[in-house]
């Protein structure tokens, strides 16, 4: 939804905000995107004048009446076309931490219902590639998507990760999870070249709801990760750069993001508010001797969002060009919440984004 000049770090809310930024400022007033007919109604013809009369002893059937389509009725919605090919892009920019990354999709769609309506339109079941790239991260492998609701969205990709390039942007493993990790120490760390070129696997699940009432929406997306990553030596987590915690190199975490929204759909406008939660679930072996089982290594943020949509071409490859912002303040960090880095500075991301249809069958 590119060339980048940093990895960027907690993005795993990006999935999320770009569809925000993307299907709700072009969304109808429905809970999601509904179908329009490109057929409109026409009233039918009538019967010829000057029929010559039938001959005389033949009867003829009477004509069934052509029936009429009243001109003022609405235009029937139309379902989604059966098969597409869908891509979509994103480039965005990230401060406190700072980073840059770019996410591209590419994804086969078939169509799972040919029913219209609030709740059944555009779903499918999807599959494709939702590869990352920064200089410092790559990410890539296949996702498998179904949209058996407009309400409903479960997604689940794997990725082959790796990790190289700038010492700063490198991972950096520790013993512990109570191993301090914070912007000052990884600064000595990379000055130090202590940082990791090295490898492994993401798994992603992700469930996400979502219901319109008017022009307000609400929207709730929960995304389990789980990493399978190479580390040397005695090290069991270690500092993740997309999503700012200390991760473990084969265990899980979990991110919550819940928005709501105002949608303005005639001048392409969303306005809202976010609120991120993360928890990390370590494993038991990854604490040291001594070490108290707490969550401080979660984190937590809340803020504003607004993007802005430019005009849409439907019938383009190029469209929802749309612009983003969001700004959300630490509510929870053992680091950015006043230790060092001041509460005051948000987490703040910049983002463009477009999508596309390279190909449709009905």
């Amino acid at each position: 939804m590119t060339a980048r000049a940093w990895p960027l770090r907690g993005v795993a809310t990006l999935a999320s905000l770009l569809w925000t930024a993307t299907a709700l400022a072009t969304a109808a007033p429905s809970a999601a995107p509904a179908a329009t007919s490109e057929a409109t109604a026409t009233a039918a013809t009538a019967p010829p004048e000057g029929t010559e009369p039938a001959p005389a002893g033949l009867v003829l059937a009477p004509a069934e009446p052509t029936p009429t389509v009243d001109p003022s009725a609405p235009p029937q919605p139309e379902p989604a076309p059966r098969h597409r090919l869908m891509y979509s892009n994103a480039l965005v920019l990230r401060v406190n931490p700072l980073g840059l990354e770019d996410r591209f999709s590419l994804m086969y769609r078939r169509r799972l219902s040919a029913r219209t309506g609030k709740l059944w339109d555009d779903t499918y079941f999807g599959i494709g590639i939702m590869p990352t790239f920064a200089p410092s991260i790559t990410r890539i492998g296949p996702t498998v998507q179904l949209i058996p609701l407009a309400v409903l969205q479960l997604r689940a990709s794997y990725y082959f990760i790796a990790y190289y390039g700038s010492q700063k942007f490198k991972a950096h493993g520790f013993d512990s999870p109570h191993d301090d990790f914070g912007p000052n120490t990884l600064e000595g760390r990379a000055a130090h070249k202590q940082g990791l070129t090295t490898y492994g696997g993401q798994a992603e699940l992700s469930a996400l709801f979502q219901v319109k009432f008017g022009p307000i929406a609400l929207r709730d997306e929960v995304i389990f990760y789980n990493n399978n990553v190479k580390l040397s030596g005695a090290s069991d987590v270690y500092y993740d750069l997309r999503h700012d915690l200390m991760a473990p190199a084969k265990g899980w975490f979990v991110s919550n993001d819940t928005d709501l929204i105002y949608v303005d759909t005639k001048l392409r406008l969303n306005v809202g508010v976010r609120g991120t939660y993360y928890h990390i679930f370590y494993p038991k072996g990854v604490y040291e001797s001594g070490d108290r089982i707490d969550d401080s290594n979660d984190h937590a943020r809340v803020g504003p969002l607004i993007s802005y949509a430019f005009k849409d071409r439907p019938a383009r490859r190029f469209t929802k060009p749309t612009l983003f912002f969001m700004a959300q303040w630490w509510v929870k960090h053992r680091y950015r919440t006043g230790q060092e880095v001041s509460q005051g500075l948000p987490l703040m991301v910049l983002g463009f984004s477009f999508t596309g249809e390279l190909w449709r069958k009905t």
